[in-house]
């Protein structure tokens, strides 16, 4: 991880050190001399990055083609603004605010913010998509606050209401831009192979915090590159060439990063900071701007709505959780193959109806193995051996009562609980039935194949019983009905037990059989 996270920082980090040479440069060159030294790198490194663009472009489609394309033009009109500032800087010229470069600038924001929300991961559910919205809003919002306290207000109150509506126009596109940035690099992932979107995104938010310092820098006659605007500018330039060399990281589908890291708390920073300049401000003067009152009544609002849309999502994910304790204690319960209960289920079962029986209730157990069921296995083919479980499956729930109990024990050994039988016999009636379901044909493989069962059965009378007991009782009369020749029910009677065969045990050596061994 360490490794991954240094070759990933080793460009970003060259890129900062550039921006820091440059802010500390700026001061000591003439002012015309610093603007091309500023334009010349980010003009290079923003015509540059189409290349990559159209690379990604062509390894994708629909609207993540869509999207790169988009890329593709943004760089090509931020570049050609850049070389209209070059050009400007060369030949001394200073046209008027907003000039063609100007224009042309914020086009390609505009170009590049509707290419980054093609390029993203879509959102997974219409729910999400609509928080998504409602945090760009709240963050430009945001955002909006704190550039009208501190930069707007300022710089339009030397400028004649038609300019003004233009200078306001001008800057949403930028605070926009920076607002879906920030929710944007809160809800992917970065990695190696891919940060295009993290880099994409942070030259956005970098150019736009350029603007906004660069108008601050004019409001108060300090030179542009004032407050870190001529780092910020450079820094935005080359992530956007580095940018044009990675892909898009995975989209945060698990939601895991919305709740850990710094990248979650990104988008709230600039809502901090927007209700403790609005305090701040109340407090000193006791009044509030309407543009401020409404950017915090819109905001607190909005606010409203995401915590209600994440209680929906919090009771969505509880429902789902639910359901998936419930799936996965069925499946500790049952078979998967026949959806019987399981080994275990069916020894709960059997206790606590042994343990409800009244005094003179009798409760029956069953333990039942296919006959023929190894040659349709090995004959036709593991498919046909499932299919064949299923279906004994489907016939014992067809002969038994809704209070029985059927499970399958593994491979094609089934049991069955009996509760509440008023004689013993019922038990052995049961059986019969089973044995009278079993032998339908089982269509599998293009033809039909048959197997029969044979029965060992036992009964107890009142509570206080032993399930394994039984069993074992269950077992001894199973083997008496395989062999008196299969497809039958025996019942369990003590005096006609016939145990099973023991294998031989090996003759003991004698001392002197040893001792001669060891002689050898």
């Amino acid at each position: 991880m360490r490794e991954l996270r240094n070759r990933i920082m080793t460009p970003v980090g060259a890129v900062l050190l550039a921006g820091v040479v440059l802010q500390l440069t700026l001061p000591l060159l003439p002012t015309r001399l610093g603007l091309v030294i500023a334009d010349v790198p980010i003009t290079v490194g923003v015509l540059c990055a189409p290349a990559g663009f159209l690379r990604r472009a062509r390894a994708h489609t629909g609207r993540e083609r869509a999207g790169w394309a988009l890329g593709i033009a943004a760089a090509c009109l931020v570049g050609t603004a850049y070389i209209l500032y070059t050009g400007y800087a060369v030949l001394g010229l200073e046209p008027g605010k907003p000039g063609p470069a100007d224009l042309l600038s914020v086009a390609g924001g505009v170009v590049t913010l509707a290419g980054i929300t093609l390029i993203a991961p879509r959102p997974p559910g219409a729910r999400a998509g609509i928080t998504h919205v409602i945090d760009v809003a709240i963050v430009t919002g945001s955002l909006f606050a704190l550039v009208w306290q501190f930069v707007i207000a300022p710089a339009t109150a030397t400028l004649s209401p038609g300019t003004r509506t233009t200078f306001v126009v001008i800057m949403l596109p930028e605070i926009i831009s920076a607002a879906v940035a920030l929710t944007l690099m809160s809800r992917t992932r970065a990695s190696q192979q891919g940060r295009a979107l993290h880099l994409l995104a942070a030259a956005m938010a970098l150019f736009a915090v350029a603007a906004v310092v660069g108008t601050h820098n004019a409001t108060a006659a300090k030179p542009w590159y004032a407050t870190g605007a001529g780092a910020l500018y450079l820094i935005a330039g080359l992530l956007i060439f580095l940018s044009s060399r990675s892909t898009v990281g995975a989209a945060d589908v698990s939601g895991r990063r919305a709740l850990a890291g710094f990248w979650s708390v990104l988008p709230y920073v600039p809502v901090a900071l927007a209700i403790c300049a609005i305090s701040g401000i109340y407090v000193r003067s006791g009044t509030l701007s309407p543009v401020l009152f409404w950017a915090l009544v819109s905001c607190t609002a909005l606010a409203l709505l995401r915590q209600f849309l994440n209680l929906l999502t919090i009771k969505r994910l509880l429902r789902d959780l639910d359901d998936q304790q419930e799936r996965l204690r069925h499946a500790a319960h049952h078979d998967p193959l026949t959806l019987l209960p399981n080994r275990t289920a069916f020894h709960a079962s059997a206790v606590k109806a042994l343990a409800a029986a009244g005094p003179d209730v009798h409760t029956g157990v069953l333990l039942l193995d296919l006959d023929g069921f190894k040659p349709i296995n090995d004959g036709f083919g593991h498919a046909a051996g499932d299919a064949v479980l299923v279906a004994v499956g489907q016939h014992l729930r067809g002969a038994l009562r809704d209070t029985d109990t059927p499970a399958r024990l593994g491979g094609d050994e089934f049991a069955v609980v009996l509760p509440g039988l008023d004689d013993p016999a019922d038990a052995e009636t049961v059986a019969a039935r089973i044995l009278a379901h079993i032998v339908t044909p089982v269509p599998t493989a293009g033809t039909q194949v048959q197997v029969g069962a044979s029965i060992g059965i036992t009964t107890a009378c009142g509570p206080g019983h032993d399930i394994d007991r039984l069993l074992r009782e269950a077992d001894h009369a199973l083997y008496a009905a395989k062999a008196a020749g299969k497809g039958v029910a025996r019942r369990y009677t003590a005096a006609a037990v016939t145990p099973h065969p023991e294998p031989a045990r090996p003759r003991e050596v004698t001392p002197y059989e040893r001792k001669r061994y060891l002689a050898l």
